[in-house]
């Protein structure tokens, strides 16, 4: 299944270090890579998923990938904590990871805050966005659900943690949520926010859906959105990139600069997506190239103001996701990239070290699989068991 590359730099117990096994043929749909908190996660051809950095128990650090599941077809991991989400090729949505807000299952007391295994959250979802402790779901249908850590980003007032999805808008085709507030597309084009506004990102303070005024954008059909803290991003086909709200950097209480309307990023164009980070801003070209906005370089204890925009040494790239303080990139020959912090293991290149510059995350190469996925039913659920083989 993969092709066997044998690194001279480091061999472990059982298995050896190879690069991935196939290039794409098409670009991949979906999110087949993900930064969250402290891990990654990265989707194959084969569909089967790999994880590394804090992905087992919370505790544990996984310096090299290790296999989660099979048949999965997209993939997004959380800021700030680490949980992540899969959704198989047939609309079902797994879940594991921290779950003290129950963004991942129901809490029954203190034993429950940390699901080591994936179990099943939602049926008939085509996109998910783990946002930061409240997940979205886009169904079939377009409807868009929340749950997890209550606030006015999850789109209600219900002052409790919840395990169960509600509904939010309707025909929505792309979202994106942070700790301060969550934003969707819908079909028409139109940009709806909701959650804390202090900076603000849309016009008012509140947990209903609100309808944003795009008019400084010209009707340009908007093709990728993100946002962090205070802040929203926007991409139009014609390669143009639009920001409003505060910058964290320059104004971390989010109390000025009150730009509540979208204003065109300055210096960049032919812009194909983007991925917000902690306080910065991922950007991939429509030539494969990797720019950042505000990322900072070296290591978040030695940091240094980084020009507004710096170009990452990557080429080909088809995919990008930025996570708290490390992002990830895939190229067109199925190679994975990782750069940033790396506490935890999440480059993925068998290192806790801090790379300033991208490493080639190292896929383990074994005659038999790392994990075994063995399904336990409960409740009419498969919820499966994680078995490894050294």
């Amino acid at each position: 299944m993969f092709r066997k590359l044998v690194l001279s730099l480091c061999v472990l117990p059982g298995f050896f270090l190879s690069s991935v096994p196939a290039a794409y043929g098409n670009e991949p749909a979906g999110s087949r890579i993900a930064a969250g908190a402290t891990h990654s996660l990265y989707v194959d051809p084969e569909g089967q998923l790999w994880a590394w950095g804090n992905v087992t128990d919370g505790r544990t650090k996984t310096v090299v990938p290790v296999k989660i599941m099979d048949k999965v077809n997209t993939v997004s991991a959380a800021t700030d904590i680490s949980y992540s989400f899969a959704l198989k090729k047939d609309g079902t949505l797994w879940g594991w990871g921290d779950n003290y807000f129950g963004q991942i299952a129901p809490r029954h007391g203190d034993t429950d805050t940390w699901i080591s295994r994936p179990v099943r959250v939602l049926d008939e979802v085509t996109l998910v966005e783990a946002g930061n402790t409240t997940p979205f779901a886009i169904r079939k249908d377009n409807s868009l659900w929340g749950w997890g850590a209550p606030g006015m980003r999850r789109g209600d007032l219900l002052p409790l943690n919840t395990s169960v999805p509600m509904k939010v808008l309707d025909n929505v085709v792309m979202t994106s949520s942070s700790v301060s507030h969550t934003i969707a597309i819908d079909k028409d084009n139109t940009f709806w926010g909701w959650g804390d506004n202090r900076c603000p990102d849309v016009p008012y303070r509140r947990h209903k859906p609100v309808r944003v005024d795009l008019a400084p954008m010209g009707g340009r059909k908007i093709v990728s959105i993100a946002n962090t803290m205070g802040q929203s991003f926007a991409v139009a086909a014609d390669g143009t990139l639009w920001q409003w709200g505060a910058d964290r950097k320059q104004h971390r209480a989010c109390l000025t600069d009150r730009a509540i309307h979208p204003v065109r990023m300055k210096n960049i164009d032919q812009v194909k997506t983007i991925s917000a980070g902690k306080d910065y801003l991922l950007i991939l070209k429509k030539d494969g190239t990797v720019w950042s906005w505000n990322w900072m370089q070296q290591s978040p204890e030695k940091a240094r103001k980084a020009p507004a925009y710096r170009q990452i040494p990557l080429t080909g790239i088809l995919e990008i996701s930025a996570g708290d303080h490390h992002f990830l990139a895939l190229k067109k020959d199925g190679t994975v990239w990782a750069c940033g912090a790396n506490r935890n293991g999440q480059l993925g290149n068998g290192t806790t070290a801090y790379s300033d510059v991208p490493v080639k995350v190292a896929f383990p190469s074994i005659p038999k699989p790392l994990l075994r996925l063995n399904a336990v039913y409960t409740a009419g659920y498969a919820f499966p068991l994680l078995v490894l083989f050294l």
